[in-house]
């Protein structure tokens, strides 16, 4: 269960993702920068995460992708 900053932390960095990936994963509002800013507050613990955040990021563990979601080297290939 994702309950702090480091369990978030772990669990990104388990799935090899950035804090920008995990920022797009989530659909975070903001923007790409405010994602990942609100993803590195999250693991700091300077801002509270959500039960959708948790429950969202513990099913990416489990394998759940979102749809249409690329990894940051597969953004740079296409794009």
């Amino acid at each position: 269960m994702i309950k702090n900053g480091p369990h978030l932390r772990q669990a990104r960095e388990a799935l090899g993702w950035s804090p920008a990936e995990l920022a797009r994963a989530l659909r975070l509002a903001g923007g790409p920068k405010q994602g990942e800013k609100r993803v590195r507050e999250m693991e700091a613990g300077q801002r509270d995460i959500s039960g959708p955040v948790s429950v969202a990021v513990e099913s990416f563990l489990r394998g759940f992708a979102p749809h249409d979601f690329q990894r940051d080297e597969e953004v740079v290939q296409v794009g």
